[in-house]
Order: structure tokens, then sequence, then C-alpha cells
């Protein structure tokens, strides 16, 4: 269930503003994220993300679509900062 917890978390950040905001406001790196993702009951792991990513990737079929998905995937580093794992 948790790449499905990825899945959601992704489709949500992307369409969600009032949860993309609470998302900035995460400290602490990859701590401060599952923090935030446990209180959410969307807890997931680095590669499950990246299944996950990858998945929704395949999906895409114009390059806005794309485009929005990396747009999540930045965000999420910009959370995590010098981290390289998501």
């Amino acid at each position: 269930m948790s790449i499905g917890n990825a899945i959601k978390f992704i489709k949500t950040v992307d369409t969600d503003d009032s949860f993309r905001k609470s998302l900035y406001r995460v400290k602490g790196g990859w701590d401060g994220l599952n923090n935030f993702l446990h209180q959410r009951d969307l807890f997931y792991t680095p590669g499950e993300f990246e299944e996950a990513f990858n998945h929704l990737h395949t999906e895409c079929q114009f390059e806005e679509q794309a485009d929005r998905l990396y747009n999540v995937l930045h965000l999420l580093q910009l959370v995590l900062g010098d981290q390289k794992e998501v």
C-alpha cells in the first residue's frame, strides 16, 4: 500500500494548494518529511516513491503532465535539501 500512498501523495501535491503549502513548512530533511507523511497516513519509502514516480511518468501522454510530475519531484528535493533520496 505504500506505493499507493506515494501515488496519492504525488497527486495531492499536484492538485491541493493547501497541502502543497503545508509541505513547504516541513523542516528536518527526511525525518521531517517522515513525520509529515505519518501524520497524514501517507508514509512511503524512497524506493516506493521512485516506483510510483516512474509509474506515473510512463502514464504521461503530454509534456505538460510530465512537467507537473517533475514539479512535485523538485518540490520534494527542495524540502529534503541536499539529501539524495526522495
